[in-house]
């Protein structure tokens, strides 16, 4: 059976949850989680991105977590 997956804001995720409850019943609906981890190698270079060293740089954080 096909499904949505889709992530809501916390503000927004219980009104998101009651309308599709009272469109589709109880019955029909589930709430999951999923917890996943990042290995130290790819959160050095996501943070390294999002505060915009150079490449270099992060390359050379990433190696030193080796």
């Amino acid at each position: 059976m096909p499904d949505i997956d889709t992530d809501f804001d916390d503000e927004g995720r219980q009104k998101v949850i009651d309308y599709v409850v009272e469109k589709y019943g109880k019955n029909q609906v589930a709430q999951i989680i999923t917890y996943g981890t990042m290995a130290a190698k790819s959160s050095i270079a996501d943070v390294a991105r999002v505060m915009d060293l150079p490449l270099p740089e992060s390359r050379m954080l990433t190696k030193l977590s080796s």
